[in-house]
């Protein structure tokens, strides 16, 4: 059954996401138009190759899961650990649903979709995995861009792990395959395959801020409508200089 639309006369949502927090912290403005009134910003366009890439990451992590095998990325990056066994581990990974906790202070539900969860064989503590594909020159890395983004997606799924009472590791990783520019494969032609650099990037998290940022964002959702973010958000400022020319 489809989700149902949002209407300016449902009140304050219950649940946020971990993408709504984000949305909250990247523009008060927008995020209180969505996420109270129903009035979602302009789609994006679907990134369909990361969808295919986190399916290929998940089938292969999952193989290793039921083996109980070591993947050679493990081996080639020194780690020792073991792909996470979980009986909710499906539902963790499905949007809308995912791992959800109850942030008491406030009563809203908060929730995210991971990709993958690591058990460290040493210390027991789960490693949060994040899937990410990219295709530039170079390796990928957390800085300028999205990183900062990433860094904070990384950080909130860390904290509803502790918040539900699992022993999280610092150190998060981002499983990133840079899709390769080079042509063809032994000398021919394309043939209908691209090459991917696999890149494991390292992030050690701090989530103390998180509790924080969910009061805040459900005040602003209680509250009255926020002014525009001109300045730090190209939807504001497209809004606004529409709203200049057209009235």
């Amino acid at each position: 059954m489809p989700r149902r639309k949002r209407s300016p006369t449902d009140g304050p949502p219950t649940e946020l996401s971990r993408s709504a927090l984000e949305g909250f912290i990247r523009c008060p403005y927008c995020f209180y138009l969505h996420r109270r009134l129903g009035i979602k910003p302009p789609d994006q366009f679907p990134l369909t190759l990361a969808t295919a890439t986190d399916a290929l990451l998940k089938n292969e992590f999952d193989a290793v899961r039921q083996s109980g095998h070591r993947h050679p990325l493990w081996e080639r990056e020194g780690l020792k650990v073991r792909a996470f066994d979980h009986p909710q581990l499906d539902v963790w990974r499905q949007n809308f649903k995912g791992i959800r906790t109850l942030h008491e202070p406030t009563g809203t539900t908060i929730y995210g979709a991971v990709d993958d969860v690591w058990e460290n064989l040493d210390t027991g503590q789960l490693h949060i995995v994040d899937y990410k594909s990219t295709s530039k020159q170079g390796d990928p890395s957390l800085e300028g861009g999205f990183g900062d983004g990433y860094r904070r997606q990384m950080e909130i799924y860390q904290w509803l792990f502790r918040q539900e009472g699992f022993d999280v590791h610092p150190v998060g990783y981002f499983l990133y395959v840079n899709g390769s520019k080079r042509g063809g494969f032994y000398g021919e032609a394309l043939a209908g395959r691209m090459l991917f650099d696999t890149v494991l990037l390292v992030h050690e998290g701090q989530d103390e801020w998180v509790g924080s940022v969910v009061t805040r964002a459900v005040e602003c959702l209680h509250g009255s409508l926020p002014e525009p973010s001109v300045s730090g958000c190209d939807s504001c400022r497209y809004y606004l200089e529409r709203s200049a020319v057209t009235e």
